[in-house]
């Protein structure tokens, strides 16, 4: 059955004013700090700190990090019972569902793109004679297998928060009301990729990091809206994430459980420049799917 771009928001078309909106957004961020707040408090009780303990560059650390994003799903499963009398479930799409083909296949992608981006990488460091990875947990594969199912399950939390309320909450709602793709879509992204602004780590590159976040984020929102519903963003978050934290990692606190360390400087304009590869790859891959995918309908419709 096909899904029009429409289909992602139609079932959620009441209840959308603006002060609902922004007292959602205001009651998910208190709901967020709040638990964080305590959270610290009771490890401060214990003689622990949580900003060290997520810092400390170690599996626990990164599980922490990953489960404290667990307020959003509180923050915004609250927001949509009582402000808008709808289940968390309705911002997956009118099914009340994520799509695991969906998912499942922009996972694929993702291994496209990652194995493109490789091997670009391989023939730029054959032809400079640099070497920029490192051994980390490829050698402790025992230690690393018994954290990565768990830390996995914790991963999906933590993309999945960002999903139902960048790609969920704040984008069917805003297009239920009548919002066009930049105050539903753009705006938001934009929002979004400015929460990974990091001048001390990236230096300059912070802004091009912001960039390449930004459009990541957008690409995501017309994908959702396409397809309706939440299993392709899922996916594509999921995956990209996934490499970056168990197979290629920076040699930071958060490459922790990463089989091989990324050996880049931040601030290098290399780093600048893979993130660049990676923005103009993301959107070509995204203009081919769009083509292909408008071909395929339009075919759907003639043969109907």
């Amino acid at each position: 059955m096909h899904e029009s771009q429409g289909d992602f928001f139609q079932h959620a078309n009441e209840r959308n004013q603006v002060w609902r909106i922004f007292t959602g957004l205001f009651i998910i961020t208190v709901t967020y700090f709040a638990v964080i707040f305590a959270t610290t408090i009771v490890l401060a009780w214990k003689g622990l700190d949580l900003y060290q303990v997520t810092m400390s560059g170690s599996p626990g650390g990164l599980a922490l990090m990953l489960l404290s994003f667990f307020p959003v799903w509180v923050g915004v499963a609250f927001v949509s019972r009582v402000l808008h009398k709808r289940r968390l479930q309705a911002l997956y799409g009118p099914n009340y569902e994520l799509s695991w083909v969906h998912f499942i296949k922009a996972g694929g992608v993702v291994v496209i793109m990652v194995l493109i981006i490789e091997a670009v990488t391989q023939l730029y460091l054959l032809s400079s004679g640099q070497e920029i990875y490192s051994r980390n947990m490829i050698d402790d594969l025992y230690r690393w297998c018994l954290w990565v199912l768990p830390l996995l399950g914790l991963l999906i939390i933590q993309i999945g928060a960002e999903e139902i309320l960048f790609r969920g909450y704040l984008l069917q709602t805003i297009s239920a009301r009548g919002g066009n793709f930049f105050w539903a879509a753009a705006l938001p992204s934009v929002f979004f990729g400015a929460l990974h602004f990091d001048y001390v780590s990236f230096g300059n590159n912070a802004f091009a990091y912001v960039i390449s976040t930004s459009i990541f984020g957008m690409i995501l929102c017309a994908i959702t809206l396409r397809l309706g519903n939440l299993g392709a963003a899922f996916g594509l978050h999921f995956f990209n994430n996934l490499f970056a934290l168990f197979i290629y990692g920076f040699n930071d606190e958060m490459g922790s459980m990463a089989l091989f360390h990324i050996d880049i400087d931040p601030k290098s304009p290399l780093m600048a420049s893979g993130m660049i590869l990676q923005s103009v790859l993301a959107i070509i891959v995204f203009y081919l799917w769009r083509t292909h995918h408008k071909r395929t309908n339009s075919d759907a419709t003639l043969a109907n």
